[in-house]
């Protein structure tokens, strides 16, 4: 059995034509506000490449037909963005309705929210604030004038953050929410018993 060298194999990929399709869809994904504007662009989405003919995915019926009117328009931007290549030529655009609704649930689940991250710090309460200098406190700006200061505010922060955080079942110390569903534990625990 001989080895092959990186070149052959990254031009044995390339050569394939799902990998092309791949390419001249990327390029469309890229390229798409600009080749249909952005109004157009929020009601649709490109979805794939199959044999030569790109697929559109669209909000709604009226979308779908007016756009298609458009089609040979649209298409001549689509090959002009994909250069004078000819085997990354689209032949057709076929838009429907059929793929917006998985494709909006597809992007709503790529769609990272704040609070799900196990790192995640929540908010301090408001009205377990007591100091007049507290820098969390929105009416008030004025900096800190001096490192003592600056430290002692800082201190108040940990503070409050640590009597509102959930406790480590192992040991009892404040831990992030994402941190106790993820390993039942906080990451001080989890990197002691877990990753050992």
């Amino acid at each position: 059995m001989s080895l092959t060298g990186l070149p052959n194999i990254l031009h044995s990929i390339q050569s394939r034509s799902s990998w092309q399709q791949r390419c001249q869809y990327l390029l469309i994904v890229e390229a798409w506000s600009d080749i249909v504007g952005a109004s157009v662009a929020k009601q649709t989405c490109p979805i794939g490449v199959y044999q030569k003919t790109l697929q559109v995915a669209v909000s709604s019926a009226v979308w779908s037909q007016a756009l298609t009117f458009e089609r040979l328009r649209i298409l001549a931007k689509v090959n002009a963005k994909l250069g004078s290549n000819n085997t990354l030529a689209i032949a057709d655009i076929h838009f429907s309705t059929a793929k917006w609704a998985t494709r909006q649930q597809d992007l709503d689940r790529l769609k990272v929210v704040a609070e799900d991250h196990p790192s995640y710090l929540p908010a301090i309460a408001t009205d377990k604030l007591h100091s007049n200098h507290h820098p969390q406190v929105k009416n008030h700006v004025k900096p800190p004038e001096n490192a003592s200061e600056a430290f002692d505010r800082w201190q108040e922060v940990m503070k409050l953050r640590t009597t509102q955080l959930p406790k480590c079942p192992r040991c009892d110390r404040p831990a992030l929410t994402g941190e106790i569903s993820r390993w039942q534990m906080c990451r001080v625990c989890a990197i002691e018993y877990l990753f050992k």
